[in-house]
């Protein structure tokens, strides 16, 4: 191949390599989002645990002498769901409201001689359930550590205060330990009465987009409440209500999804 040839190969080659560059930048062009509002609403899911209801359970537990067993489940995690609103005024100062419900029971099995029974040898297997639906309303104010992105962690601390309004239940259901026939159910229930507490607050949002993101959350509550629905025997058997102190105090962990306006 004369050096004509080659000059035009090389020529062809470096025009193809210009061309192509110019047509595809070397950079892929980044996409902007528009300012992170001020306002934003979220919905997020998890569990709480910490709560007890040791009081009762201590309680109902000494009605149950030897040679007779009980066997107690205490509160454990409990499934919550919440929602809330939020406010920033300043870009690192905020205020928020937060609602949510937790779903709580203590169980406990074992058998025993039921008091008031009018039959002595009367002995029953029993199972014993004592609900809770604890709504807490919270009032919060908020210090973000950093401004907010997206693609970036903005990161958060806070503290306020609560009000609980827990429904409580108690069911207890009774057999005779012989034959397996039903012998009673005793059931109570009411609604708690408001309850007041504070919380502590850390969290972080992951901005998708500028008015999308993902929220995680833990809190640490401090609160307690009564049921005073519970009728049990005293030391000469015969029946009177009885009241217990419910702690609530505990921390819930949430994840969620968060949507700003």
């Amino acid at each position: 191949m004369s050096a004509r040839w080659i000059a035009l190969v090389l020529g062809a080659l470096l025009l193809s390599a210009v061309s192509s560059a110019v047509a595809e930048p070397i950079m892929k062009p980044r996409k902007y989002y528009g300012p992170i509002p001020q306002s934003m609403v979220w919905l997020r899911g998890g569990f709480y645990d910490g709560a007890s209801n040791e009081e009762m359970n201590a309680y109902l537990d000494g009605l149950v002498q030897d040679p007779f067993t009980e066997t107690i489940n205490d509160f454990g995690a409990a499934f919550l769901i919440e929602a809330g609103y939020g406010h920033k005024p300043h870009p690192q100062f905020g205020v928020r409201i937060n609602a949510g419900v937790s779903f709580l029971s203590s169980e406990a099995n074992g058998n025993k001689d039921p008091e008031g029974s009018t039959v002595d040898t009367l002995v029953v297997d029993y199972a014993r359930e004592f609900k809770v639906e604890l709504i807490v309303v919270e009032l919060s104010g908020i210090y973000f550590l950093s401004d907010a992105a997206v693609k970036e962690f903005q990161s958060y601390i806070g503290g306020g205060f609560s009000v609980g309004f827990p429904r409580e239940s108690f069911e207890e259901t009774q057999v005779d330990i012989d034959t397996g026939q039903y012998i009673q159910t005793i059931e109570s229930s009411e609604w708690g009465g408001m309850s007041a507490g504070v919380h502590g607050v850390l969290g972080a949002i992951y901005y998708l987009t500028n008015t999308f993101g993902i929220t995680t959350e833990g809190r640490v509550q401090l609160m307690e409440g009564k049921y005073d629905q519970l009728q049990a025997p005293n030391e000469v058997n015969e029946l009177e209500d009885v009241s217990f102190v419910v702690d609530y105090t505990g921390f819930y962990i949430t994840v969620g999804v968060l949507w700003g306006f």
